[in-house]
């Protein structure tokens, strides 16, 4: 089993090892004895689809092309981007190896074996699901959105009750326009007062009527309907919800309602095993709404965000069981993305920040401090679920994480330089495709591209152009500062992208990593406007892999596991480690693991 706990960084984990966070006895503290790595190096970027993809192929971006989370395809419209969870890999993944030599295989969702192709699937597997058929809204309802009914014979201990209906606009194929479910408020004390303190759900399109959930103020409860999926079978949609307010006269109810989704899994047989065992997808944590509610504009709060990453976590961990129970296999390679959700919102370590104080930073380090925890969990349930005698466990992470302050609108400072212009288009801003060059930015990197005539169609760089548009974007970034602070700590030609692993055909014309506490965006806005504001998120990644910041972990245990601490390891030779595990040959192209 190879599993990727995505943001989980090594520094941190180093201190919640000091301070004893850790309390499961299989989980990541147990990993003493075996392979331990103190510290993982990313391939550059330290981005999420970058650092998947070579730790799957032990090969570095220079091969495996995938040079960002987003990126430009040489020969496209300059404004057509690539993604680096879904474009063609430029070398074997660990998937591909095994099953060409006859092996069977899992995938549960680790980025770049989406099942979109036969390159990109497992004999099974679970894919990602990133876009909701309808999106998390915070609902309200009064009195007047309620009416009286007559209570079903099960429910004669309720009286009296009143009936509202709950629509959901949806959008996705095979799915209808809509679904509704009806909502009863119950008084369910019989103490002579009418005050309404339980909410029942039920499933109009469902025709026993069925019920759904019961509810008190602030407890969650899901809403599910059933239809036909692609494959033959049937699905669950679901969202889970949960109820904020219930006035007893009814005059507020409040329910926070999650977005809606369904379990996307192969075969069929293997998808219904893990809709019956585990569930609908459940949907990754919504930082969003912990936002709008710190402003006072509804949503969550961050311990509700913690119940959605547990929930999150569990799913995942249910789906591992299933598969690990129900499918024989020489590889399963499992995800979790829970540090990386959870740092994003909550890494509130710098002064400089817009939104610390020293009793914020506090309740923040404490909810990252439980993501971790939630991660110790999630490897002690699958260290349970197999015979370590006979299996081996290997644990990685991706990349680190470090807090941001500033963002950096990397298209606005090339508006600036008269390098980038901006068009709006349905009252939004967007870069225009007159530009002569563009950034597409991700955290600590960016790749910026010349709009060269005779590559991109519609280019308006002249060939012998090209050096000086390079030229004046590299001296435009050099002289960025925002408060006595260079903005760029590295930048490269795309001849000189060798020594950082990223000489890749799709890299930028320039390649710029910014510093630490700098977060890339490819935004931009009207002429004139600044190019730089308070960071949005409080914590990110893409950044030079020298950073300890960004260091991430492997550790493994089990059958043919070396007992060895070893001092820093390169991500690339992950591949070639699990291979050898295995006793299988480690995928084409990939960088040697010394046993």
């Amino acid at each position: 089993m190879l599993l990727s706990l995505d943001g989980f960084a090594a520094q941190r984990h180093g201190e919640n090892l000091w301070r004893g966070v850790y309390t499961d006895p299989d989980g990541v503290a147990a990993f003493g004895g075996g392979y331990v790595v103190e510290r993982a190096v990313p391939v550059n970027p330290t981005l999420t689809a970058v650092s998947h993809t070579s730790i799957a192929s032990g090969a570095f971006p220079t091969v495996t092309g995938i040079v960002s989370n987003t990126f430009h395809r040489s020969g496209t419209p300059i404004l057509q981007a690539a993604s680096g969870f879904d474009a063609p890999m430029g070398a074997e993944a660990l998937w591909q190896a095994f099953r060409r030599q006859g092996k069977r295989v899992g995938v549960l969702t680790f980025p770049g074996c989406d099942n979109t192709s036969a390159a990109r699937a497992a004999d099974f597997g679970m894919t990602y699901v990133n876009t909701p058929f309808a999106r998390p809204r915070v609902l309200e309802f009064d009195a007047a959105r309620f009416t009286p009914t007559t209570l079903q014979s099960d429910w004669t201990s309720y009286s009296p009750a009143q009936r509202a209906t709950l629509t959901v606009d949806l959008s996705g194929s095979g799915l209808p326009q809509s679904t509704a479910f009806t909502l009863t408020a119950l008084d369910s004390t019989d103490d002579g007062k009418t005050d309404y303190d339980t909410l029942v759900v039920d499933d109009d399109s469902d025709p026993s009527n069925e019920t759904l959930a019961r509810a008190r103020v602030g407890e969650w409860f899901p809403l599910s309907f059933h239809v036909p999926h692609p494959d033959g079978g049937t699905r669950t949609v679901g969202a889970w919800c949960l109820l904020q307010a219930l006035a007893p006269d009814l005059s507020r109810v409040t329910i926070y309602r999650g977005g809606f989704f369904s379990t996307e899994a192969y075969p069929r047989e293997f998808r219904e095993a893990l809709e019956q065992r585990a569930g609908f997808w459940p949907g990754p944590p919504d930082e969003r709404a912990v936002e709008r509610h710190e402003t006072g504009e509804g949503g969550i709060t961050a311990a509700d965000m913690l119940t959605q990453v547990r929930r999150f976590s569990e799913f995942f961990n249910a789906c591992a069981r299933t598969a690990i129970s129900r499918e024989s296999f020489s590889l399963l390679m499992l995800y979790q993305p829970i540090p990386d959700e959870v740092e994003h919102a909550f890494l509130l370590t710098d002064v400089r920040q817009h939104a610390y104080s020293p009793t914020r930073a506090l309740a923040a380090r404490e909810v990252v401090t439980e993501a971790f925890r939630i991660c110790d969990r999630a490897v002690g349930e699958v260290a349970r679920a197999v015979d370590l005698s006979n299996d081996a466990l290997v644990v990685v992470s991706d990349h680190g994480m470090a807090s941001v302050w500033e963002d950096i609108y990397l298209n606005q400072l090339l508006q600036h330089a008269g390098l980038a212009a901006a068009e709006k288009v349905e009252n939004r801003w967007r870069v225009a495709p007159s530009s002569k060059m563009v950034a597409y930015a991700n955290g600590g990197c960016a790749h910026l591209y010349v709009n060269l005539k005779g590559r991109e169609p519609g280019g308006v760089v002249e060939p012998g152009a090209k050096d000086a548009v390079i030229q004046a974007a590299a001296v435009a970034l050099a002289q960025a500062q925002v408060e006595g602070e260079d903005v760029v700590e590295a930048m490269f030609r795309h001849g000189e992208l060798a020594p950082v692993g990223l000489e890749s055909p799709d890299a930028g014309d320039l390649v710029v990593f910014l510093r630490p506490g700098m977060a890339g965006t490819s935004s931009i806005a009207a002429p004139g406007l600044s190019w730089h504001g308070p960071a949005e998120i409080c914590g990110q990644h893409g950044y030079l892999n020298s950073h300890p910041e960004v260091a991430a972990v492997w550790f493994a245990r089990g059958a043919g596991v070396p007992h060895r601490r070893v001092r820093e390891e390169s991500l690339t030779e992950v591949a070639s480690f699990v291979a050898t595990l295995a006793g299988v040959r480690p995928p084409l192209r990939a960088h040697a693991w010394q046993p």
